[in-house]
């Protein structure tokens, strides 16, 4: 494969196809970080841009639109970060880029206009006003602290450009690695208040002079997994701890009152993805209630008031939004639906008033827009969608809920893309999603790097959510502990055994791929069956032996895998794909970041090493700035691009015929 892709046919069209469904420099295509202005009726939310070209990747910005819909209005033009609007709702707190290196800013808007700024040393992660509007806690990351997965999974500070010999050093330690709380009393001057050995992953007020936060006492990465709560005092920074959880917890949130604390917990693979009970602590007792909310795996938590908790969550193909009163003790769901979604990686909604609530929504064939949801009816506030994504998007086939049996009975869910006027039988790609204690859902066509062209080109696209996805309860999602490239693998396989089966796939022409824990499986499902004539993984894991000692999250084996890293055989053996040979030879292209830190490249290099002696056909793609799972620009179109002219050579155009060779 040419270094230089760009002047290939397939990167032409990706990039075209992308230019049209993304929209022109200037035009808003996707949102997030969503508050409402109670007092002068404005809604605000980050939402992203192009700059220049598609190349060089979205911005993020703040906007303001008018709460009954209206034309978006931007406020600023520093890279956003995070927004929370004041208990009274009269004052907006925004994070952003700041001028100096390494600095960001916090400032107070009031009426579209910046009242108070401050610069920190450090990247701003989470905002919280205390309940009487008085002050900010802010939860700062170091310079050189590690981003989660689902932010690229690098090193913020990387090695600067110096002489050729000149060497990289890596200590371990240092007062830039670690995640802190600061306090900005809006009257005075910002401070931190937590230092080493406290890191800081997620905090919140709990009432006016105690914050909750869920620390560590390591910086690394993966302390996340076994990180607990603690109650901070807001004056003197000295914490207490309060739960330690079995498993892993998100979505810390204290009430209004300085009495609860609301937070979900459950069995998790990736920080910013927890999905499952919502907990209450009374933090007089000690003791933590779980909230009953039939069927929902909660994503999002937000106080109402002092006695309703807002949620969001999964409830099998279903996204779902509600609310639930700790004095009746009754979840009371507003909003489900499977023709939408919301959040931006998992399920996330704000609400607003006495009932109503804020997301951004979409669907394979709808693009984001702006939504206001009351008694669960929802009205579209303002339209995300570039002026050329409507005629992008009608190509692309139709997106539907898919189940089949297991091996062992178990009803497995998905969702199928059709392609629009292929004759059966098409080719078909499996997009297998990263966790893998996560899902697929009903979300936009644009995030889908090559699946939307491809379904646009007569192939049919399969997103399965075997065991260990979220939506359906924590035994669902914890039957992949212990057991990752087992029945979660043979989940998959049903699936295209069920397509075949029915006549609607060419059981000669199916290709996977997939990020992350889908790169593992992408690359470790063809050393398990025949089914497969082309693999993609990205960023995937290909020896967990190596993984363990080069990622930033070596926890995540060690939960994950019932043996010992330091033992020879035993699953970190039997379920590394660089260990196995193919079933057969299936041409493989395997692409990932050269700055990734969860999956770092070498894992990548396994897999192509592996893929060779199966004597099979392997590309491996190594972009040199790029983080985890290749999000960033112009990296995304580059793959996409690559994915379908490998797709294409080894497997052949959809209108090519059965058994296409």
């Amino acid at each position: 494969m040419q270094r230089d892709f760009r002047s290939s046919a397939e990167f032409e069209a990706v990039h075209g196809f992308y230019s049209d469904l993304l929209g022109a420099p200037g035009h808003v295509f996707g949102g997030r970080s969503l508050c409402g202005h109670h007092g002068a009726g404005q809604l605000h939310f980050i939402g992203q841009s192009f700059e220049g070209t598609i190349e060089d990747g979205p911005a993020s910005r703040l906007y303001q639109v008018a709460r009954g819909g209206g034309p978006l209005k931007r406020l600023s033009e520093r890279e956003a970060r995070q927004i929370r609007l004041s208990p009274d709702g009269a004052r907006l707190a925004f994070a952003c880029q700041g001028d100096g290196p390494a600095t960001d800013l916090i400032e107070i808007w009031s009426d579209s206009v910046v009242v108070a700024s401050a610069a920190l040393q450090g990247r701003i992660e989470q905002l919280d006003w205390s309940p009487d509007g008085k002050k900010l806690l802010l939860v700062v990351a170091g310079t050189a602290a590690d981003l989660a997965g689902i932010h690229g999974g690098y090193a913020q500070k990387q090695q600067a450009e110096a002489v050729a010999w000149l060497p990289e050093v890596r200590l371990g330690e240092g007062e830039d690695l670690w995640r802190r709380i600061w306090i900005w009393d809006i009257e005075g001057a910002a401070r931190p208040l937590t230092a080493p050995p406290l890191n800081v992953w997620e905090a919140s007020w709990s009432g006016n002079g105690s914050i909750v936060a869920l620390v560590s006492d390591d910086h690394s990465e993966g302390s996340w997994y076994r990180a607990h709560l603690a109650l901070v005092d807001a004056g003197s920074g000295s914490a207490r701890t309060i739960h330690t959880p079995k498993d892993q917890i998100g979505c810390v949130r204290g009430g209004p009152g300085g009495d609860k604390v609301a937070f979900v917990q459950a069995f998790c693979s990736d920080r910013g993805l927890v999905a499952g009970l919502l907990s209450i602590l009374d933090l007089k007792t000690g003791a933590v209630v779980i909230a009953d909310t039939p069927g929902i795996d909660v994503t999002s938590v937000e106080w109402r008031s002092a006695t309703v908790i807002h949620f969001a969550g999964a409830g099998g193909p279903e996204t779902v939004s509600g609310d639930f009163s700790l004095d009746r003790a009754v979840a009371t769901q507003h909003w489900a639906s499977r023709e939408l979604t919301h959040g931006e990686w998992v399920p996330a909604s704000h609400p607003i008033g006495d009932r109503g609530s804020l997301f951004i929504a979409e669907s394979w064939s709808r693009a984001p827009f702006l939504a206001e949801e009351t008694d669960g009816s929802i009205v579209e506030l303002a339209s995300l969608a570039a002026p050329g994504a409507a005629k992008a998007m009608a190509a692309c086939g139709m997106v539907e809920p898919f189940e089949w049996p297991a091996p062992d009975g178990l009803t497995i869910q998905g969702w199928l893309v059709r392609p629009s006027g292929a004759t059966a039988p098409t080719p078909l790609l499996v997009d297998v999603h990263g966790g893998p204690v996560s899902a697929h859902r009903n979300r936009w066509l644009g995030r889908s790097r090559a699946g939307a062209i491809l379904a646009s080109r007569g192939w049919m696209v399969l997103f399965p959510n075997p065991r260990g996805s979220t939506g359906r309860g924590d035994d669902f999602a914890r039957a992949v502990k212990g057991d990752m490239g087992g029945a979660d693998a043979q989940d998959i396989i049903s699936g295209v055994d069920a397509l075949v089966a029915r006549g609607l796939v060419d059981a000669a022409r199916v290709a996977v791929t997939g990020t992350s824990y889908g790169g593992f499986m992408s690359a470790w499902l063809p050393s398990q069956s025949d089914r497969f004539a082309a693999a993609v993984p990205i960023s995937p894991v290909g020896d967990w032996y190596s993984q363990h000692r080069t990622s930033q999250i070596p926890e995540f084996d060690e939960i994950m895998l019932t043996t010992s890293p330091w033992q020879p055989g035993g699953e970190y053996f039997s379920r590394s794909p660089a260990f196995h040979r193919q079933k057969k030879i299936v041409p493989s292209l395997i692409m990932a970041g050269a700055i990734d830190k969860s999956t770092p490249p070498g894992q990548a290099e396994e897999c192509h090493f592996a893929a060779l002696r199966s004597g099979a056909p392997s590309a491996l793609v190594i972009y040199p700035k790029a983080g985890h799972s290749l999000r960033g620009y112009p990296e995304y179109i580059d793959s996409a691009a690559r994915i379908l002219w490998w797709l294409e050579r080894h497997i052949g155009p959809a209108g090519a015929g059965p058994g296409y060779q």
